[in-house]
């Protein structure tokens, strides 16, 4: 057998070489392993100073603060419970003079102005009210407008009789003005330009002041427009004219038209197809001796009244007659 010369040499350069890929990738694994661990060693070095906070969550602590551990410093804040404010006292008792009357608080308060088609439905017992034989149901803000002119001389104290009369049938629920016209100026049972509530006082207030020595005294003739205007201002629901001649005579003489137009100015229709208004104005005609020759306050009662808008309020009606 032939040994051919160098062949053992080269075997073991051929397992030599098999080894050093091997020898290489073992060393660069060791090398990342040695690597690791080193920065793991720093890591645990660097937080090593002190003991780390654990923070619970603590869901039932009303304070809404974390619990930690004892050995920790804990910094309490204090909180500044908030002053109670003082209590208002309430305000003395007032004691406003209008026009002669002395009102209390209620009274000058009132009650909320009900906005028009709100009102519930009350039956028709719930606030019935008449004035000279006129009636309006479920009404809760009411204003009498009532002719003081030279004609009524004679018969103011049946028509004052009257008015007293409906005020006491109101309830503390209503607000109520009274309104007289004389001349051309609307005179206002205080307090002027508001209703008030139906209060007991406020009703006797208001009785006491008409039943003074000279603040309805009936005389001269009447334009009723001025009065007219600010009943409508007050925004009531039901208004109660009486007069006997509303168009009056002499130097205050409104022509009928004229105050056909005012008063659908004041008073619109707000539905055509129903024709109803804002206000109903229940007209009682008050007969002392002679009739409304135009029947004015019949074309008043016919546009603004409803159904029984127009009353004759006669010498039958007064019991003056058998």
């Amino acid at each position: 057998m032939t040994v051919q010369p160098g062949r053992p040499h080269r075997e073991a350069q051929e397992h030599g070489s098999r080894f050093i890929p091997w020898a290489m990738s073992i060393g660069m694994h060791i090398g990342l392993v040695a690597i690791g661990m080193l920065v793991t060693w720093t890591v645990i070095i660097a937080q090593d100073d002190g003991v780390p906070e654990r923070i619970k969550a603590d869901f039932q602590s009303l304070q809404y603060q974390p619990v930690i551990d004892d050995d920790v410093e804990v910094l309490e804040a204090t909180v500044n419970t908030p002053t109670p404010m003082a209590t208002v006292p309430e305000p003395p008792a007032p004691d406003p003079i209008v026009d002669g009357s002395t009102l209390d608080l209620e009274d000058l308060l009132g009650t909320p102005e009900i906005p028009h088609g709100l009102l519930g439905t009350a039956s028709e017992s719930d606030f019935v009210i008449e004035f000279a034989g006129s009636r309006a149901t479920n009404a809760r803000r009411i204003v009498y407008v009532v002719d003081a002119s030279g004609s009524l001389v004679s018969w103011m104290q049946i028509v004052l009789n009257e008015l007293f009369k409906s005020l006491e049938q109101l309830d503390e629920q209503q607000q109520f003005a009274i309104i007289f016209f004389q001349q051309d100026r609307a005179v206002q049972v205080p307090p002027r330009n508001r209703m008030q509530k139906a209060s007991d006082a406020a009703r006797r207030r208001a009785i006491d002041w008409i039943n003074e020595g000279d603040n309805v005294i009936p005389g001269y003739g009447s334009n009723p427009v001025a009065a007219l205007e600010v009943a409508f201002d007050l925004h009531p629901e039901v208004i109660f004219l009486l007069s006997d001649s509303i168009t009056g005579s002499g130097a205050y003489e409104v022509d009928q038209s004229q105050l056909l137009a005012a008063l659908e100015e004041l008073n619109p229709i707000r539905d055509e197809e129903t024709g109803q208004r804002d206000v109903l104005l229940r007209c009682v005609q008050f007969l002392g001796e002679d009739e409304d020759p135009l029947g004015t306050m019949k074309r008043i009662a016919q546009r603004h009244g409803g159904e029984g808008g127009y009353r004759l309020f006669d010498r039958k009606a007064m019991g003056l007659e058998d």
